[in-house]
């Protein structure tokens, strides 16, 4: 198989560590900084234009590990840091001079300060829910349009103004870091949150109740750090089943259908078939292809120290297959990646590397 070209290279500021495509063109990168030094952890959100210009960038006090662009208003992005809080911004693009506006509409302090959030999640169903998870191990769903009271707190020797919004925690708890979550959205998961952790489980939550009702330690080999479940555009025939990444390097799909037309409590119960691929990386983060007039069965992932690659799947057997890849131009961990209509954008870490490229 040829690899991908890429058609625009650039290098960051800060080492990238999570990044989406605004309308086809633009491109957020959140950044990562740990000053030995002093212990402290920093970053910025960054806009690009989609020939990797960089247009804008502001300074958070925390490092950002991820940033999602809400479903229900393309404006409205969120971001999570090392310093326990969710920041939620409104971002403001025009097409004809390529100018930004970056506006910090709230800082809502969600984990103790201490904690890293790894991931966020817009829910696809509720315009005001987000979906978060921690180093901690927890996992947590915030109404981001509540009104607080703004607070002072001290992170990383300085004062900072946050509003505290713990939000509604699930019952259970990964026994290391929580990395990852997922909406399910399709009947009869819509009511389902799946996590996965460094403790290699995977674990379904009742949205409603946040009790556990579903756990597996025994299916993956290593963290558990990608979910991808189905919706009305990807994989919308088999709503019972999930694709999973870990660090043992494999990508897999899960049938579910075990759990039969009731989800009842379980613990280590076997699902009930189970395909996978070795990607040759930790199969980090996935991205679904943007063609939203059809179904797909197409996912970009994030390898880590092996670049990325577009994965597909057969609709029959549920074999993985690898239809593209690239790993030029990353010498290092392919943390983010997203795949528009136009092109794909994927960072790697310690190089500071962001690539354009199409599959």
């Amino acid at each position: 198989m040829k690899e991908s070209q890429i058609e625009f290279a650039t290098k960051t500021k800060l080492p990238p560590c999570a990044l989406r495509i605004l309308q086809n063109k633009f491109i957020l990168v959140g950044t990562y900084h740990l000053d030995k030094s002093t212990g402290k952890r920093i970053g910025s959100l960054d806009v690009y234009d989609d020939e990797l210009k960089l247009l804008e960038s502001c300074e958070t006090y925390g490092a950002v590990l991820d940033l999602k662009i809400s479903p229900f208003d393309e404006e409205l992005v969120a971001t999570g840091h090392s310093t326990g809080n969710i920041m939620l911004w409104k971002i403001k693009c025009q097409y004809v001079n390529d100018k930004i506006e970056l506006q910090l509409l709230a800082n809502f302090q969600v984990f103790e300060h201490e904690v890293l959030v790894t991931s966020l999640h817009f829910s696809p169903l509720d315009a005001n829910l987000l979906l978060a998870t921690a180093t901690s191990g927890e996992s947590t769903t915030i109404d981001v349009s509540v009104q607080q009271s703004v607070s002072k707190i001290s992170v990383q020797g300085s004062v900072r103004d946050v509003v505290e919004n713990y939000g509604d925690q699930f019952t259970s708890s990964h026994g290391l870091e929580c990395w990852i979550a997922e909406f399910a959205q399709l009947s009869p998961l819509q009511d389902v949150v799946f996590t996965g952790g460094d403790d290699a489980t995977i674990m379904a939550h009742d949205l409603r109740s946040k009790d556990c009702i579903w756990s597996n330690r025994r299916i993956h080999n290593a963290g558990v750090v990608a979910i991808k479940c189905s919706t009305p555009t990807f994989r919308s025939s088999k709503p019972t089943s999930i694709i999973t990444g870990s660090y043992d390097d494999h990508i897999r799909s899960l049938d579910l259908r075990m759990l039969g037309d009731t989800i009842y409590p379980g613990q280590n119960t076997p699902v009930a078939h189970k395909t996978e691929l070795d990607l040759g990386g930790g199969v980090w983060r996935f991205a679904e292809c943007p063609e939203k007039n059809q179904e797909s069965d197409a996912l970009l992932v994030c390898r880590m120290y092996n670049g990325a690659a577009v994965v597909s799947q057969d609709k029959n057997s549920d074999k993985f297959s690898v239809v593209n890849y690239l790993k030029k131009g990353h010498d290092s961990m392919c943390y983010g990646g997203d795949w528009c209509s136009r092109f794909i954008a994927t960072c790697s870490f310690y190089d500071n590397s962001l690539q354009r490229w199409n599959p």
